[in-house]
């Protein structure tokens, strides 16, 4: 008797363990399930950030091209335009020192060629030998230094307003180009007709009209 009770109280053993595990993994995948529903509404209440348009200031336009060439162009999102703007002011700038070199050369041999009011001893030369960019040397006298002195230096002024007037336009044409991307250009205008109906005292009558009206949407 003692031996036939020994197998059934195992298999009541191995029956209450499966039971046991098939609950702990039935409560396991209920709770995973609840932290997963619970982190879906945690993202879904979170606010949803919303895309700012890109907004365009004239008044910042301005300034920054008027800092840096170019930046007010970059703001307006006119990138085809900064190209022109630093080629426009690199050729203006090589071409500012071409000049002011030479003048600088031809301005230390002008001196030599001329008389020195500090100094009234000093016998200038007829000419002086001034070797030329091609390698050549010239004897030039102080007539010809002067107005090779003279031009470069005009020249150098020229180039250096050239960069002024076009800084000035580098700034005016961000500003309107600001300006014209904030302006309301929509094609959608609308035309309303209304008759009209006006009391005049010296007739004593009604006088009929027609109001014409336009209307811009955004």
């Amino acid at each position: 008797m003692r031996h036939a009770t020994i197998p059934v109280f195992r298999v009541f053993i191995y029956f209450s363990l499966f039971l046991l595990c098939s609950w702990a993994s039935k409560a396991n995948h209920i709770a995973l399930d609840t932290v997963a529903k619970v982190q879906e509404l945690k993202i879904d209440s979170l606010p949803k950030k919303k895309s700012i348009p890109y907004k365009i200031i004239p008044r910042e336009a301005t300034l920054k091209s008027l800092m840096i060439p170019g930046w007010g162009q970059y703001y307006n999102r006119q990138y085809w335009k900064m190209p022109l703007v630093a080629g426009a002011f690199i050729t203006l700038g090589i071409i500012a020192n071409f000049n002011n070199v030479r003048y600088e050369k031809y301005r230390a041999y002008y001196y030599i060629a001329s008389p020195h009011p500090d100094d009234p001893t000093y016998v200038p030369p007829a000419t002086v030998a001034v070797p030329y960019e091609d390698g050549l040397i010239r004897d030039l006298d102080v007539n010809q230094l002067k107005r090779l002195n003279d031009g470069y230096r005009r020249n150098r002024d020229y180039t250096y307003i050239g960069m002024v007037l076009a800084w000035a336009f580098n700034v005016v044409d961000a500003n309107v180009s600001a300006h014209l991307k904030t302006f309301d250009v929509s094609d959608d205008i609308t035309l309303k007709i209304k008759p009209t109906f006006e009391y005049q005292s010296y007739s004593n009558g009604l006088v009929s009209g027609v109001s014409l009206s336009f209307n811009f949407k955004k």
